[in-house]
């Protein structure tokens, strides 16, 4: 690798460091909008061949179709995940006199372990303790947050509509105003990377979508065999919380495991365990393969960049990892970045 590779490489990372930092927040919708533009482009070409439509009718009758089975799945998400929490609320005063019972009997075996414990380890329990009691209040706090961020929330939902539909509509003009403005080689090289880096996106989308839907009907599959009462409210929570790095549905799982065990019910402590275990396990060896396979990536740097994301981004560093060595790919292909044995354009 030439000194000039190294200079080019060092400087394209600093830039894409200095976007998803700084930058890539202001314009998500949008972004978000174009990923979805190119998901659902063979559905707009269809259409328009299929039927005759022009481009602009055939776009919004996409995004129209979008919305309503979001619309459908949503309600009848809604519908029944109100139905088991209306028979969860029935049950609460039967639940709330086991939690505390359960938990005084945990903060009595606590107190009685601590007390025997030597002035070091017990100051080290008291700090855990600490901890886990930070992390809950952090918790709760959230919860609450979400609420105040529906208004956010909103307004970025609707900017994504709005960007997706006019992108898909006005394909062919924004194509033709890059034409325009960027010098015919520099829009070759633009071309030669297009598929892999849009095309990629699209996939990442697809992939992660697929992903949150397996391990939720995995959950719910399995909760239901395992007989809980509240199987798709809980496989739809776990779903939305397998997207936290490393905690994760554990987040969930790991309290629901002890609290049985504690009360005696150890059959289904293991069951919720070995379904703990099982989910996880399929959800890190399909996100591998399939994040690697949608993108065209090799297994291992699909690996090395999501974890390198995370390390850098936090939690959205797991996307913006594999989409970076997508992008980074893509321009070593075609010669963007010159290198010993490639084409420089």
């Amino acid at each position: 690798m030439t000194t000039r590779t190294v200079g080019y490489l060092t400087f394209l990372f600093l830039a894409i460091y200095l976007f998803l930092r700084y930058v890539i927040g202001y314009v998500m919708p949008f972004v978000i909008g174009v990923a979805l533009a190119l998901l659902l482009e063979p559905v707009v070409r269809f259409l328009s061949r299929r039927f005759r439509l022009k481009r602009a009718a055939a776009a919004a009758l996409t995004v129209t179709g979008l919305i309503a089975v979001l619309a459908l799945l949503l309600s009848w998400g809604i519908t029944r995940i109100a139905a088991e929490l209306t028979d969860l609320y029935r049950g609460l005063p039967e639940y709330y006199i086991d939690f505390n019972t359960v938990l005084s009997e945990v903060l009595r075996i606590a107190g009685d372990i601590s007390a025997q414990l030597p002035e070091p380890l017990a100051r080290v329990a008291q700090e855990q303790w600490n901890r886990i009691y930070s992390l809950l209040s952090v918790i709760v706090t959230g919860a609450g947050g979400v609420f105040w961020g529906v208004p956010g929330f909103a307004v970025t939902t609707i900017f994504t509509i709005l960007s997706t539909y006019f992108t898909m509509r006005d394909r062919e003009a924004i194509g033709a105003f890059i034409r325009s403005v960027v010098p015919g080689k520099a829009f070759h090289n633009l071309k030669n990377i297009e598929m892999d880096i849009l095309g990629g996106i699209a996939g990442f989308v697809r992939a992660q979508a697929l992903l949150v839907t397996l391990t939720m009907i995995a959950n719910v599959i399995g909760l239901t065999l395992l007989g809980s009462r509240y199987a798709v409210a809980l496989g739809l929570l776990l779903s939305l919380l397998d997207i936290l790095p490393i905690l994760g549905p554990g987040l969930f799982y790991l309290p629901w495991i002890i609290y049985h065990l504690i009360w005696g019910e150890a059959g289904f402590a293991v069951g919720l365990l070995l379904l703990y275990g099982l989910v996880s396990a399929f959800r890190q060896v399909a996100q591998t393969h399939l994040v690697g396979r949608e993108l065209g990536l090799h297994p291992l740097v699909t690996l090395i960049s999501i974890y390198a994301g995370f390390r850098l981004f936090g939690a959205p560093g797991l996307v913006y990892g594999p989409l970076t060595a997508l992008l980074v790919k893509g321009m070593w292909a075609s010669g963007l970045i010159p290198h010993e044995g490639g084409a420089t354009r």
